[in-house]
């Protein structure tokens, strides 16, 4: 293959990096479908796609390459085994497909119908009329194998990549019935089945067409979202310029006009528009925003022209943040699904062996007639694409919910485990509280000026060293010191040379000058492990007597000769609706625990605030794992944080839930990234929401097979209970259709809510 596609010098090496392709498949009839042509791509193309992934539901693949690939070849591979691909953008080819599967379906309908009719209503005219008999012996067979025709294709084509899936349930059921038919026919034996094969074929992809109707319009997927998505966009650079929307900045002048998505958030700062955000809050009632007005990613603006101000990249929008979900969905797995996967996989083997013991069992016991009929019902009955349908139809209208509150889930499997999980772990420093960190008290436990030292000197350096940090004390430090002691950072900066800056994980700063003078800032531990022990015999353990009485501490020495320590103690303001969703989770049952680096008197003080499980405190980053690996032993556990300092820990957990406004570390570790702390509330509700549709639909797709396939086999047959082949087809399209249905009504309740 690699020989081939070299020669043809239609790869190259991707110098921009991974490319992403989006692909929309015809032909697949379920679950299965789509797993055999995922794993024929990985199989024949390994070399050049890094994964593929196939959603059902919306009818699309994506594809993530290693090396460049012409979509040709990727499309000719599709069309190989049987099934027909294109890229997205090719609409009018996709109109033409679902024209030609329309016609199928219109063919196979009426055949059949005529089919049944006679051989229902005009039997003896059947038997005894030749030309009748030919008739319906000539349409069964178009409709058998023309009309027909995608199931042996798709039958065929699973066997070869190893997979059983529904049409080869299909196919052996209605060959059985019309060759059987065939050998009555040419033998002028008086039981003909042919419209039991006609109609079952009929039934069926009627109820498929309607289905995929169904899925692609009135369901939907995450990924058709996509869809929506704005390509090109008008930006202000000197002139009105169009660019690719991936490379908008932030500040950007962006001009949107009638009939256009709104590509980042922004703020309109000419003109005004009527937008639709039902795409963001799922309320389709339209908003007039202004001059001034904020307005987000996502929105349509049904009338007017606006230009708006970017206030981010394109990097950080919901718009990408959507297709990092798209794009991360193989990666991850779950419990349930592999336990979906493991009883999809053995279903039909399992409805194969079901159906031979009833036809042995009745044949034998001399009801020959209904020895066939239990055969081809069970074999039709049974519906192993539902059973897996079950979890990706629950997962993807989670991630449609999410995505239209800005919530970017790139595990789809979030949803299962938060609301399986017993420990919600958060971090406090910008998660709990924000990062508007005020200093309450700055106060000198410990001073010894030598040679004259001034203490605005010292100040100066301090001023320096936490200039060189964004972490939120630093910067309280910073401008508390500018603006009590009106020391100017300038003036300082050029006064004061740093040699090294080293930040210490969930400890402090150190800072060395070039006149070999050294600042730390930091919490007890850091000052101990440095200068604790000469402190403290100095001082008669003012130092150690008071660290329990601020959160953080200032040490500055020169020639490792202790200089001054100053005690800082400060507030942090609490993130909205921390209460409410601390409460929310104990009342589902969650241990809500804090986790930081912050000393025993921080964390006591944020605990008289809100009623937590546990405080733990002062551990830093490389303990923090250590404590989550801990909690894990009690049971699955999310981690929520914002700083370089919690990438690993994200991690750690089971599930990691990071904020827009977090360091790029913490968001490319994390499973989830939200704009703002309230949304956490949404997060869970939405996973409860998930995890009670997965659970129902497996109870009803299992309750479903469980149920009729005993009826099919003739188990209730003394009773007077059975169903005839024609019925068990309908049945098993009703079970597709009727989840679709549950789905989509539950989460239009959840979102009218």
């Amino acid at each position: 293959m690699s020989e081939k596609l070299v020669s043809e010098n239609l790869v190259s090496e991707n110098s921009a990096g991974s490319t992403q392709m989006i692909f929309v498949i015809h032909g697949m009839d379920c679950i299965s479908c789509a797993k055999g042509i995922k794993n024929y791509l990985h199989r024949k193309l390994n070399e050049y796609i890094d994964f593929v992934d196939i959603d059902f539901q919306s009818g699309k693949m994506f594809v993530k390459i290693k090396k460049y690939i012409d979509p040709k070849i990727i499309i000719n591979e599709v069309k190989n085994i049987g099934y027909g691909a294109e890229l997205e953008k090719n609409v009018d080819n996709y109109s033409r497909n679902e024209k030609k599967e329309y016609i199928n379906v219109f063919l196979a309908i009426t055949f059949a119908s005529f089919i049944f009719v006679v051989s229902m209503f005009f039997h003896d005219l059947l038997v005894n009329n030749k030309f009748v008999k030919t008739i319906v012996f000539i349409l069964s067979t178009f409709v058998q194998f023309i009309n027909g025709y995608k199931f042996y294709r798709n039958a065929f084509y699973s066997l070869r990549n190893g997979i059983l899936n529904m049409d080869l349930l299909i196919v052996i059921s209605t060959t059985t019935a019309y060759f059987y038919s065939l050998y009555a026919y040419f033998n002028g034996l008086h039981h003909l089945y042919f419209e039991t094969s006609a109609v079952i074929i009929a039934v069926v992809l009627l109820g498929k067409f309607i289905e995929e109707k169904y899925r692609r319009s009135g369901f939907g997927s995450v990924l058709n979202l996509l869809r929506l998505k704005p390509r090109k966009v008008n930006v202000y650079r000197n002139e009105l310029v169009t660019i690719d929307v991936e490379d908008i900045k932030r500040g950007d002048v962006i001009e949107i006009h009638k009939g256009q998505s709104v590509p980042v958030d922004g703020i309109i700062i000419e003109g005004e528009g009527i937008f639709d955000l039902s795409l963001l809050f799922g309320e389709n009632q339209p908003v007039l925003l202004k001059t001034g007005n904020e307005v987000l990613a996502g929105s349509f603006l049904i009338d007017g022209l606006v230009k708006i101000k970017a206030n981010e990249d394109y990097k950080s929008s919901f718009w990408k943040g959507i297709e990092s979900s798209v794009f991360s969905l193989s990666t991850k797995t779950s419990n349930y699904q592999l336990f979906i996967d493991k009883i999809s996989g053995n279903f039909v083997v399992i409805v194969i062996i079901l159906a031979l013991l009833s036809f042995i069992y009745w044949y034998f016991i001399g009801n020959k007639s209904f020895a066939l009929n239990a055969l081809i019902s069970t074999l039709i009955i049974a519906c192993p694409c539902a059973i897996g349908l079950a979890s990706p139809l629950a997962i993807n209208k989670g991630m449609i919910e999410s995505a239209k509150k800005q919530i970017i889930v790139k595990d789809p499997y979030v949803f299962e485990k938060i609301s399986k999980s017993k420990n919600f772990v958060f971090d406090k420093t910008g998660t709990i509280t924000n990062k508007n960190v005020v200093v309450n008290d700055f106060k000198v436990l410990y001073s010894n000026f030598i040679n004259n030292e001034n203490f605005n000197e010292i100040l100066e350096k301090v001023l320096v060293s936490v200039s060189k940090s964004n972490h939120p004390l630093s910067v309280a430090i910073k401008d508390y010191i500018v603006n009590n002691f009106k020391i100017s950072l300038y003036k300082s900066l050029k006064k004061n040379v740093v040699s090294s800056f080293r930040e210490l994980t969930s400890l402090g700063i150190k800072v060395e000058f070039d006149d070999k003078t050294t600042v730390i800032v930091g919490n007890y531990s850091l000052i101990q492990d440095n200068i604790g022990q000469s402190l403290t015999s100095l001082q008669d353990g003012i130092f150690k007597d008071n660290s329990q009485n601020f959160d953080n501490f200032i040490a500055l020495f020169k020639n490792e000769q202790i200089i001054i320590v100053i005690g800082v103690e400060y507030f942090e303001e609490m993130n909205k609706n921390v209460e409410k969703i601390v409460e929310l989770l104990k009342s589902k049952g969650k241990n809500v625990i804090i986790l930081t680096g912050a000393n025993e008197n921080s964390a006591m003080k944020l605990a008289k605030k809100i009623k937590v499980n546990e405080i733990i405190h002062s551990v830093d980053a490389v303990n923090k794992v250590k404590v989550i690996e801990d909690i894990k032993k009690k049971g699955l556990t999310v981690f929520v944080g914002d700083g370089i300092n919690d990438s690993l820990v994200m991690n750690a957990a089971d599930v990691g839930i990071s904020f827009e406004y977090g360091s790029d570390i913490t968001q490319n570790s994390a499973s989830v990234i939200l704009k703002d702390f309230s949304q956490i509330e949404d997060l869970v509700n939405i996973s409860y929401t998930v995890f009670r549709k997965l659970k129902f639909n497996l109870f009803w797709v299992f309750g479903y097979n469980v149920v009729l396939i005993p009826v099919a086999m003739g188990v209730f047959y003394n009773l007077g209970v059975t169903v005839n082949p024609m019925l068990a087809a309908l049945a098993m399209v009703l079970s597709d259709f009727s989840l679709l249905f549950f789905n989509l009504s539950s989460f239009k309740l959840l979102r009218s809510k």
